[in-house]
């Protein structure tokens, strides 16, 4: 049975992932002001002005050591997967902390004393040729056949130009955080 502190830091790291300043402490904050008001110590007005300006917006690292701590047993619990945790944002890299295995992807982080491979390079023929029947995504492609974002939109954008590709639009079934990937159909 998931406890109320592992209830807690799963949705306080949602939340603060979603949106920073829903976690911020406003009676805190309120205190502070009151006490800058009140002090004739430069030096601790200067540090409760820097307590103020940390307080605004805290940071969501302050969240994810809880989560870290807490939630593969809350989801193992509840039966919740890494996958779905993805989807609403959470990074690989915390989920790995977290103790989930088989988790897919990077946050754009090396991992400590690892050197990232370079990227062949993957030219806008292979990339044509790559370009899946139906109804894709720049990042499908990308991740299919290994070339640069840019490659691939400019090779998408060429095609579409062409007529041979149809933008579709942004993707309405899209949740989760970032703006809906834009569709295209071959």
């Amino acid at each position: 049975m998931a406890t109320k502190t592992q209830d807690e830091a799963v949705r306080n790291y949602l939340v603060a992932l979603r949106d920073p300043d829903a976690m911020r402490d406003d009676e805190r904050l309120a205190e502070l002001k009151r006490k800058i008001e009140e002090t004739d110590d430069e030096l601790e007005r200067l540090r409760l002005r820097q307590e103020v300006l940390d307080a605004e917006r805290p940071p969501v690292e302050q969240f994810e050591q809880a989560f870290i701590k807490h939630a593969k047993a809350w989801a193992e619990q509840h039966g919740i997967s890494d996958r779905a945790f993805q989807a609403e944002g959470v990074p690989p890299r915390v989920l790995r902390k977290a103790g989930f295995t088989g988790v897919r992807g990077g946050d754009g982080r090396r991992t400590s004393g690892t050197r990232r491979q370079r990227r062949s390079r993957v030219s806008a023929d292979e990339v044509r040729k790559a370009l899946p029947k139906g109804t894709f995504t720049i990042k499908q492609v990308e991740e299919a056949t290994g070339a640069s974002a840019a490659v691939v939109r400019r090779v998408v954008q060429e095609e579409v130009e062409a007529g041979r590709v149809s933008d579709q639009g942004s993707d309405p079934d899209h949740k989760g955080p970032g703006r809906a990937p834009r569709l295209y159909h071959r």
